[in-house]
């Protein structure tokens, strides 16, 4: 295992515990609020506490504007997160990669296609996903009055439904690349039928690129988390204050806690920060297990003789 794979593993796995088993080390609960009080410090002096609160022993994330721990946030918050995006790239590579490759395999494309000038209708790719799905999910997000995991669930679904042809695409291609090699059509000449070949050859051959699609799928679904966050649109719902207006995640999850602390980076740091570094080590730990990976397997192909 090289070290970049045994670097991501390691970050990740600190965050899925994070995600199953985090608000049971939550150092407060998610109702406990500081407020604002007076006491005599130990030089006998009075003082006063008021939020947010900055990291502290007993608050070591420090608090939010209304006096709520971080880092108790961020532990609830994590199963949103990770889950979700997660799940979300589940979905797309079962469904897509499944769909690619019977495409690629029972398809009338032949590798010739990809030589084929690109269509002027693909100009359509420029537009950015996520101005789509925000579009889409506006109208739903502000004030629900469904629940917040109902709302995850119907922004995972969305995610997964316009993911799905980026991932299609893809395999379909090296399906209809690995259907034209020589081993392939040896075993058609000798009768293998369709369902040996796909089990036998064309699945062998992608199940590691599904391995690697599968985790840059998570890296894009976070990033399409946070670049929605910056629009005040949060998994599970948005709650929209007027006076003063404000857009408060109601799961706390990640990318949502940086969109509503955005606002405070000239002051209370702390706010936008810890969420911030928490959702960047999260994707930088995904980032190093693709690359760890890519490399493992190119070690392991370079090994052999593919004459």
């Amino acid at each position: 295992m090289n070290k970049s794979l045994l670097f991501g593993l390691i970050v990740t796995a600190v965050m899925l515990a994070a995600a199953a088993f985090g608000p049971r080390f939550a150092p407060h609960g998610l109702q406990d609020q500081v407020e604002i009080h007076f006491f005599i410090n130990d030089k006998g002096e009075g003082d006063m506490i008021a939020p947010p609160v900055a990291p502290s022993k007993e608050y070591p994330f420090g608090t939010d504007r209304n006096g709520y721990d971080i880092l108790t946030k961020l532990l609830h918050g994590a199963k949103y997160t990770v889950f979700l995006a997660i799940g979300i790239a589940l979905a797309r590579v079962l469904i897509g990669g499944i769909a690619g490759m019977f495409l690629g395999y029972y398809g009338n494309v032949s590798a010739s296609v990809k030589r084929k000038p690109i269509p002027y209708w693909n100009v359509l790719n420029g537009i950015p996903v996520f101005l789509i799905i925000w579009f889409i999910v506006y109208g739903i997000s502000y004030n629900p009055t469904a629940s917040p995991a109902y709302l995850a669930i119907v922004l995972g679904f969305i995610f997964v439904a316009i993911g799905l042809p980026a991932v299609i695409g893809p395999v379909r291609d090296k399906a209809v690349e690995i259907k034209e090699r020589q081993f392939v059509l040896a075993s058609k000449s000798i009768g293998a039928n369709h369902w040996t070949i796909i089990r036998s050859h064309l699945f062998p051959h992608l199940k590691e690129s599904f391995v690697v699609l599968f985790v840059n799928e998570i890296i894009l679904t976070l990033t399409l988390f946070g670049q929605l966050a910056i629009f005040n649109i949060f998994v599970g719902g948005t709650i929209m204050t007027f006076d003063p207006v404000e857009y408060i995640t109601r799961t706390n999850e990640w990318a949502g806690l940086i969109g509503q602390a955005r606002n405070g980076i000239y002051v209370h740091q702390w706010i936008l920060f810890f969420p911030l570094a928490v959702y960047v080590t999260l994707i930088v730990g995904f980032y190093f297990v693709s690359k760890g990976l890519e490399t493992l397997y190119k070690d392991k192909y370079s090994k052999f003789s593919h004459i």
